[in-house]
């Protein structure tokens, strides 16, 4: 079986990044960072494409690499007891993919299903947490960059979930 960063759905293989229609964009995130932290990040990057429809990685599962979105969009999708998979978050370009790869336990809380072409900027996850250990300079200007992206998701969840329950009835505690 392969990873979860390189696991497509059925019938949505990964495509060629050079077979991309789109030039390939700059990466997110790393591209504002200082000349010697971005220098370093990029050589770790590996230029990933996916068709619509393509999981690329599975709730549960070790998360195997980080990715940026370049371009596209991807659906967080979480199992739900008697729903099946829902889409909890739709992340758009700039946005991380698999920010489990460096926090333990290293698994993914949600799958990932391309949801148009996709271009991902993708850094293994074992390279990434040596860099993180190893460089304090890319890790204390990546590393924030990592948080802020975590602390958008967790509001944007929070804001769903007070649509979900507005008008629902609930003891306070």
């Amino acid at each position: 079986m392969m990873p979860s960063a390189q696991q497509a759905g059925p019938g949505a293989a990964p495509i060629d990044a050079s077979a991309a229609s789109e030039p390939s964009g700059l990466v997110p995130i790393i591209d504002g960072l200082p000349s010697g932290p971005r220098e370093r990040l990029h050589q770790l990057v590996t230029r990933r494409a996916f068709e619509p429809g393509s999981t690329f990685m599975h709730e549960g599962d070790v998360t195997k690499s980080m990715s940026i979105i370049v371009r596209g969009r991807v659906a967080l999708r979480l199992r739900v007891p008697e729903r099946g998979a829902v889409t909890i978050l739709t992340l758009d370009p700039g946005d991380i993919v698999g920010w489990s790869a460096i926090v333990a336990p290293y698994r993914a809380t949600t799958s990932a299903t391309t949801l148009e072409p996709t271009e991902l900027a993708t850094i293994p996850a074992d390279a990434l947490r040596a860099i993180l250990a190893a460089d304090n300079e890319v890790a204390a200007v990546f590393l924030p960059r990592v948080m802020e992206t975590i602390s958008a998701r967790v509001a944007a969840t929070r804001d769903q979930l007070l649509d979900l329950f507005r008008g629902v009835e609930i003891d306070p505690w």
